[in-house]
């Protein structure tokens, strides 16, 4: 068993920790048994997750010393809705769960999403754990306490900022995943890297991307490297007034490559072809070069994503798409843009920016 630890501590938010690991499902349940003490425990779980880690994940909760229980609602984005959210809480409050409740959340970005609002919002708002099980959630969703949920008009446009008790990692759960799944959470690291670690780079480099989850260590190494990035800029920055705007590099188009797909384009994937274009973006402002432009080009054409296979919908769809992000300001669209690889373009204290509608669409056509 190998595990590394991350504490916590903000004055803006309760402490904890982030254990990362191979082989600590033990050690999850014994986590899970301390901060439950004296409560009900309720798990909530994608029918997904559910099917392959549900049973095993209960065992260890009663070995723990825990009697807990499954709340599950059907996976996919397309659940990750106010229907959802609504029938979860309803299921909590007609078996009596009360404020002594913990919710644990088992499961990707969507469970982490949903469980983690239900328990923001639940009775006020009860303690929860997150227990991701792919990379993207792991990399992304799982750290720095925003949950929520999407509507017609975009992606997380209802949510809250409600930080968890504990996040917990066992990287052996990737061992289960197909390489696409594992890619499409790899981008969000390669996103955090971009912007805040070229060095690190060079782990996705020995990623083999046919078979990325045959070496685990490499996996767990870019796991904790990402993480250590995203929580110490989350602390600095809880709730993005400033410097976590970062986090959002690609996801102003990635987000509405999302919304123009119904959600039916994987969002990691949908943010590495966000990262395209807000690369593009950057250098036809001048603030990033063309070589280190190239380098990010390169970069994800190895992890499969090639210009020529951009997503068919159109400039004025995207553009129009953007228009309902959340870093909309004064109607206008706002973009992190890079100045070099590891380094964001900041501007009079300002981490994302306005962008004209046409430079946005000479980016898009470039591809």
């Amino acid at each position: 068993m190998s595990r590394s630890i991350i504490d916590i501590t903000s004055p803006d938010v309760r402490s904890y920790s982030i254990l990362i690991g191979t082989g600590i499902g033990q050690k999850i349940a014994e986590t899970i048994s301390q901060e439950a003490a004296g409560m009900r425990v309720a798990v909530i779980t994608d029918s997904g997750v559910r099917a392959i880690l549900g049973e095993q994940f209960l065992r260890a909760l009663k070995t723990a010393g825990l009697s807990a229980e499954i709340f599950e609602f059907r996976a996919g984005e397309e659940s990750k809705n106010q229907d959802t959210i609504t029938a979860l809480q309803h299921a909590l409050l007609e078996k009596r769960y009360g404020r002594d409740t913990l919710i644990v959340a088992l499961g990707g970005g969507v469970v982490g999403d949903v469980a983690g609002f239900v328990a923001a919002t639940y009775l006020r708002g009860v303690p929860w754990i997150n227990v991701p099980t792919t990379l993207l959630a792991m990399v992304d969703s799982a750290i720095g306490g925003k949950v929520g949920i999407d509507t017609p008009y975009g992606k997380n446009t209802i949510g809250a900022f409600w930080m968890p008790r504990a996040v917990l990692m066992e990287i052996e759960y990737l061992s289960q995943l197909p390489a696409k799944e594992i890619l499409n959470g790899l981008f969000e690291a390669v996103k955090t890297f971009f912007t805040s670690d070229k060095d690190s780079l060079a782990l996705v480099e020995r990623l083999d991307p046919a078979h990325p989850a045959e070496d685990l260590a490499n996996l767990a190494q870019i796991v904790e490297a990402s993480v250590r990035i995203k929580e110490g800029i989350t602390k600095r920055d809880l709730r993005e007034e400033s410097e976590r705007k970062i986090i959002n590099f690609g996801h102003t188009i990635g987000h509405a490559i999302e919304l123009l797909s119904r959600y039916k384009l994987p969002h990691g994937y949908s943010i590495a072809w966000g990262m395209l274009v807000e690369a593009k973006i950057s250098e036809l402002l001048g603030h990033l070069s063309e070589g280190d432009s190239r380098l990010i080009f390169a970069t994800l054409s190895r992890l499969g994503i090639q210009s020529a296979d951009f997503p068919s919908f159109n400039p004025e769809e995207i553009i129009e798409a953007t228009k309902g992000d959340k870093k909309v300001r004064g109607g206008k669209p706002h973009y992190v843009l890079l100045e070099r690889i590891g380094s964001v373009y900041v501007k009079d204290g300002l981490y994302a920016h306005p962008v004209d509608d046409e430079v946005v669409k000479r980016a898009l056509q470039s591809l």
